[in-house]
């Protein structure tokens, strides 16, 4: 975070200086129209800076961080107004997790807290205020910071991407003006906003740069050459961060960012967590993790023919497995509201847990799987990011696809070692992960089996099945 604040607060105070600075020259040359006393300094509007962020307790963060950076800010006693208000809308707060045991008892709230399972990771992601509909305009002057400016007057904007659509649906015709200038775009945790909506992102970006429909009181002369001819978007500077790549993040750097410098991207060797999930497990007997590929199919057809696999290779196995305890993982929701007609119409008996289901019904599927009497746990990604829960009486794990954070790989699979034994006290055979995976799966792959295991499970020549034991 630091450092992209720090190119923030210089990109800034550089850009309101050299403006200011001309300002009182041409105050003094005020009656000079010689072309030598023209300076092109300025967007269409004052806006140079957009950071885009999943929620408020991370928002206010950025702007703290912002401030302790800026110098603007430590002059004056009153160098930065309406702290308090700011401290009520972007606070850290006390995190609300919704933290209901899978009872729905009305037990006192240590007891609940001592009893729930809530992984480090999620606690982070999660704490202080969640909501992700916000937007904040800040101006930085020579001696000063005033937030809550009105985007127009606003050197920074630190928004959420939904607060910023609803704003850009809200404004008629001229709604993206105050986008037409940004110089420097950055997308903070962009892995948790791909958890919210991706779609809004992708329009944010889309409308950046743009030329405005109105002057907006702009002095063109002082209009940057490349501005004018509609070049901006190819000197803006976009700053992508995320725990993880991902084909929509590919995507959106490739199609909508156009920098004449080109782009720079981190590219992480992975080690995998298979044998992290192993040894999750190690009490029930061992691991069985079994991947099989997906036969090749044109981009377009990608969804069919994994859809064909899991109709002629996993549902037949839940429809005939006499026993409970089968969980099925989707990444995304529509792949999950294909494969849950798919089990209705097989007339599987199964319950749902997605990113729709509200706490009180989600916890009664997770009792009724538990307990027996539902076979099969049908789980979005989506619901397992916004409420780590843990799954009890889980005997096999299908995925139907891979999820984007290899984390939820390993805590799928260690739900099996939670019932390593029958009622009777017998042995259950070794537990098994079953995980179907195609070429277009390369990145989620990598993450879970490592990036040496992935090259050699997608070369056109490899084995369609791979054990890991």
């Amino acid at each position: 975070m630091d450092a992209y604040l720090l190119h923030v607060v210089n990109h800034v105070m550089k850009t309101r200086t050299r403006v200011t600075k001309n300002n009182e020259a041409l105050l003094k040359r005020a009656k000079a129209i010689e072309a030598r006393s023209i300076h092109w300094d300025q967007g269409f509007v004052r806006p140079t800076v957009l950071i885009l962020t999943p929620m408020r307790s991370t928002a206010g963060r950025i702007v703290r961080r912002m401030l302790q950076l800026c110098p603007a800010a430590h002059g004056r006693a009153d160098a930065v107004n309406k702290l308090d208000r700011f401290a009520d809308d972007f606070g850290d707060g006390d995190s609300d997790d919704d933290d209901d045991d899978d009872g729905g008892g009305d037990d006192g709230g240590k007891k609940r807290k001592k009893a729930m399972w809530i992984p480090e990771d999620h606690k982070q992601v999660f704490r202080g205020n969640t909501d992700d509909h916000f937007r904040l305009g800040v101006k930085v002057t020579k001696a000063s910071v005033r937030m809550y400016v009105d985007f127009f007057g606003s050197d920074v904007l630190v928004a959420s991407p939904l607060g910023l659509v609803t704003r850009l649906q809200e404004s008629g015709a001229n709604a993206s003006d105050f986008l037409s200038s940004l110089e420097v775009l950055i997308i903070d945790h962009a892995d948790v906003i791909a958890a919210q909506n991706w779609n809004h992102v992708v329009t944010t970006v889309q409308s950046v740069n743009a030329l405005p429909k109105e002057t907006h009181g702009t002095d063109v002369m002082r209009v940057h050459e490349t501005h004018l001819n509609g070049h901006a978007k190819h000197l803006r500077q976009t700053v992508l961060l995320s725990s993880h790549a991902s084909a929509e993040m590919n995507a959106l750097m490739r199609n909508e960012c156009a920098n004449v410098e080109g782009r720079a991207r981190w590219r992480e060797t992975h080690a995998g967590v298979l044998g992290v999930a192993a040894n999750s497990v190690r009490n029930a007997g061992g691991l069985r993790q079994q991947f099989e590929r997906v036969p090749d199919a044109p981009i377009d057809r990608a969804d069919d023919a994994r859809f064909k696999h899991f109709t002629r290779r996993v549902l037949p196995k839940l429809r005939e497995n006499p026993q409970p305890g089968s969980l099925l993982f989707v990444r995304s929701y529509l792949d999950f509201v294909r494969v849950r007609n798919a089990l209705t119409k097989a007339e599987v008996s199964f319950c749902v847990n997605s990113e729709y289901t509200d706490l009180k019904n989600g916890a009664r599927a997770r009792s009724l799987f538990a307990d027996g009497r539902k076979r099969v746990l049908l789980v979005t990604e989506r619901a397992h990011f916004y409420h780590r829960r843990r799954i009890r009486g889980v005997r096999e794990v299908f995925f139907y696809s891979l999820p984007d954070r290899e984390k939820f790989y390993s805590e799928m699979v260690s739900f099996l070692g939670d019932d390593a034994s029958d009622a009777d006290g017998t042995r259950l055979s070794a537990p098994t992960a079953n995980v179907a995976f195609s070429a277009y799966d390369a990145l989620q792959l990598e993450r879970v089996v490592g990036s040496k295991r992935a090259k050699k499970m997608l070369a056109p020549d490899a084995n369609s099945t791979f054990i890991f034991t």
